[in-house]
């Protein structure tokens, strides 16, 4: 059967090892596959297989959703940028782009296959053999000259860029009124020190992971995910090592630190975490920008438990001791990576528009001196009165936070009414934007008792 035959019906065929060869050599000129087998490591994101030829193996991948899609755009563009010289300074394998082809609407992609086992980033812990490897890795990457990328037509963004992304990472997760006031705090106590993003950008693998090392033993063969290849925030690439064994991250940053010059190592770990935190963040967005009330639901139990661990954590300062809670790790370790691939421009554009009416002093009448006074007594004796109901209800909280049952109910997933109930405590609704807290009006519902008798010849309001 001739490949244009195949290209033809995308969906019914192209699932199979055998279209995908077909495919392999419609997009690579005089490839001879010898044999074939089906290989789906990424999950649901692509349709995979692995051809044998006589002198290498080629992996060739058709993208099963547009997020896919865009990622295998962007690693390609990676691949062409790591040129020769770029790859003889790494110590380990990148995969090579051999070709592509049409098939339907999207594309099948054909690369060199690079062997390898995965490791389990909770296996990893500060004396493994893997510790110098990882960190021998990650320096090289951030050593590329950043011609590399600037050539490649890649990202290059500053100190300032990154803090902006991540600043909008925060706003948006704020604005789903799911973000607990504890955590807000928490991630904004780093942004908005500036002596943390004073900074060298370098060249980054941008996704770096687990999943992206292929290993053997003490060494690492190759590396995978190169869709967020560009300049950017070395710390990025260190992030994952937080959800290993305690330990584990300061083990790789210090033998990283012996290898590269990245400048502050606090502020470097501050912002490490930082990264690693908004893993939680990134997941509810997903949920709720795909109204999966599952995906959200299960955020919301990650962000309840987080603020239960933050008081057992330090606060993430480049000044405080890092974090030394098991349970907030293996929170964040739960957590589905996910790639936003919202242009920078867009963000930066929706960012503005954002904070526009709320950084704008035209439209907001200055209170008179008598007025603020007034408006001040008035919250301070609200707030004496309702003391002694809070106070209870924090009692409640507490018991029920770290009773007998703390560890079962901490693991279930919390439902956006729940989440709601939550809200008196951390500052946020956490639950339907609908509901009305009736301290929102100015003036109290007027009753019929307030109101003048009713003359007897006045007529009477319909519904009355």
């Amino acid at each position: 059967m001739e490949p244009t035959a195949l290209v033809a019906y995308p969906k019914v065929m192209s699932s199979t090892p055998l279209t995908l060869a077909a495919l392999a050599t419609s997009a690579v000129p005089d490839l001879e596959p010898l044999a074939v087998r089906p290989y789906n490591p990424s999950g649901q994101d692509f349709r995979s297989a692995v051809l044998t030829t006589a002198h290498e193996e080629l992996l060739v991948s058709v993208p099963r959703n547009h997020s896919a899609e865009v990622a295998q755009a962007a690693s390609l563009l990676a691949f062409s940028a790591l040129t020769e010289g770029a790859r003889a300074q790494l110590p380990f394998a990148v995969p090579e782009g051999r070709g592509m082809t049409r098939t339907g609407e999207s594309r099948a992609v054909v690369s060199t296959f690079l062997i390898g086992g995965r490791i389990d980033p909770s296996a990893l812990a500060a004396d493994s053999l893997l510790v110098a490897p990882i960190a021998a890795a990650t320096a090289a990457i951030h050593a590329l000259p950043r011609t590399v990328v600037q050539q490649g037509g890649l990202p290059v963004r500053t100190a300032n860029d990154l803090r902006l992304l991540a600043t909008r990472i925060v706003d948006r997760a704020d604005a789903t009124r799911f973000l607990p006031e504890t955590v807000h705090r928490r991630w904004l106590e780093v942004i908005e020190n500036a002596e943390l993003w004073d900074f060298t950008p370098v060249v980054t693998h941008g996704s770096l992971n687990a999943e992206a090392l292929l290993v053997e033993d003490d060494e690492i063969l190759g590396m995978l995910g190169w869709s967020e290849f560009g300049i950017g925030d070395p710390a990025a690439d260190l992030a994952w090592l937080h959800g290993a064994s305690q330990g584990t991250f300061g083990a790789v940053l210090d033998a990283y630190l012996g290898l590269v010059d990245t400048g502050n190592a606090d502020a470097l770990t501050a912002r490490s975490r930082l990264y690693h935190e908004l893993e939680i963040a990134k997941w509810l967005l997903h949920g709720v920008e795909h109204h999966d009330r599952e995906v959200v639901d299960d955020a919301v139990s990650m962000l309840d438990r987080f603020v239960d661990a933050l008081s057992l954590l330090a606060p993430a300062t480049a000044t405080r001791a890092p974090l030394n809670a098991e349970e907030a790790l293996d929170l964040l370790e739960q957590t589905p990576e996910v790639n936003d691939h919202m242009s920078d421009t867009a963000a930066y554009e929706a960012l503005d528009e954002d904070r526009m009416f709320s950084n704008d002093t035209d439209f907001i009448e200055p209170l008179t001196a008598a007025t603020a006074s007034a408006t001040t007594a008035a919250t301070e004796e609200t707030a004496a009165a309702e003391a002694p109901a809070a106070a209870e209800h924090a009692d409640e909280q507490v018991t029920e936070a770290y009773g007998d049952d703390d560890l079962a109910h901490a693991a279930q997933p919390r439902t956006a009414e729940a989440s709601h109930a939550d809200g008196a405590d951390t500052g946020k609704s956490g639950g339907s934007a609908e509901l009305v807290d009736s301290s929102d009006f100015v003036t109290d519902v007027i009753s019929d008792d307030d109101l003048p008798p009713r003359s007897p010849s006045a007529p009477q309001s319909e519904g009355r």
